[in-house]
């Protein structure tokens, strides 16, 4: 493409099936270098696992993306069935994603105890924010809107309401995660996004993605998981550049130890998405996320960028799957 210091392919993809670990990175399949608007492989499913395709929920870990288009990824997880699925990511239009890498999650698809569900703005082109109170109901409030060029307006705040097939015993846990980006690149406007569940209760909760400040996003989207409170052999929780430093300290790199709420048998599998970022805009979008020296009692998060980005803030959520010291062995799939 016309600009491209690299040639785009239409697609690359390794049949070769990797293993079920939670992780995937484009790296395994192609070169940085080689630019393509599809890059996936396949994923071998634990044989006899499951008796039907599972639901699988994925967030991105890492971007790489140039600041010379529109920041755009969307993460790919199809062709599922009983042994194998497609994961992978993309882009479109005229944006060059250099490497990204995801994080996924699965469950079976008769699971009662654990709920997947998926939030795109595109599907959701709301002018108020709704949230769902105990009752039922809608309750209705301004959505804020900015201008970013003559005649184009675009909101800065998405929300929508998400009831549970069945109701939870107390208000679970919702883990949220960001799965497609669609941001304005340019030295006027910075990558700023934010997605979060909030008012939540047994019944239901609010899913929102927000932007803010000089922060354009034509659209974006979030998977989200529920299961209950105190689940056994399941931990989750919150990390932020945030903890350890302010927004107005940037570095290239910024890490933390967290420590489990509960003590696991053994060191526990643990999968973290990005939740927030906040950087700057007059450079390529350089972010990753790193989990790493994992034991019983809790792990280590890094957050880091690096050449001539600058990153401001970023967030994760994190899930931990294991056994605890009363529990059983548990597999990475929470059931």
């Amino acid at each position: 493409m016309p600009g491209f210091p690299f040639a785009v392919e239409d697609n690359v993809h390794l049949s070769k099936p990797g293993v079920d670990n939670g992780h995937f990175c484009t790296s395994e399949v192609r070169s940085r270098k080689k630019a393509t608007a599809s890059t996936s492989r396949t994923i071998a499913l634990p044989k006899d696992r499951y008796k039907a395709p599972p639901n699988l929920a994925a967030g991105f870990t890492s971007l790489d993306i140039s600041c010379e288009r529109s920041i755009r990824a969307n993460i790919i997880a199809d062709s599922i069935t009983t042994t194998n699925f497609r994961v992978g990511v993309e882009t479109w239009g005229t944006s060059q994603l250099h490497e990204a890498s995801v994080a996924w999650i699965e469950h079976k698809a008769d699971a009662k105890d654990c709920v997947f569900g998926q939030f795109d703005t595109k599907s959701n082109p709301m002018s108020t924010l709704s949230s769902p109170t105990k009752s039922g109901t809608i309750r209705k409030g301004t959505l804020k809107r900015t201008t970013t060029q003559p005649g184009e307006i675009l909101p800065q705040k998405h929300a929508k309401p998400f009831f549970f097939p069945r109701p939870f015993a107390e208000p679970p846990e919702v883990v949220c995660w960001l799965n497609r980006l669609d941001l304005t690149s340019g030295p006027d406007y910075d990558y700023k996004i934010r997605a979060f569940a909030d008012e939540i209760n047994t019944e239901s909760f609010l899913a929102h993605i927000n932007t803010w400040d000089n922060g354009r996003m034509p659209g974006a989207a979030l998977c989200w998981i529920a299961f209950p409170k105190g689940k056994k052999n399941v931990d989750s929780g919150r990390f932020s550049t945030k903890d350890v430093r302010k927004r107005t300290n940037p570095r290239p790199k910024t890490t933390a130890r967290i420590k489990f709420k509960k003590r696991f048998e053994k060191a526990p599998t643990v999968l973290a998405a990005i939740t927030m970022m906040d950087a700057a805009g007059n450079s390529d979008l350089r972010i990753k996320l790193n989990i790493s020296n994992v034991d019983r009692e809790g792990f280590t998060w890094t957050f880091e960028t690096w050449d001539d980005s600058t990153l401001y803030a970023a967030s994760a959520h994190w899930i931990a799957l294991g056994s605890t010291i009363q529990g059983r062995p548990q597999v990475v799939t929470p059931t």
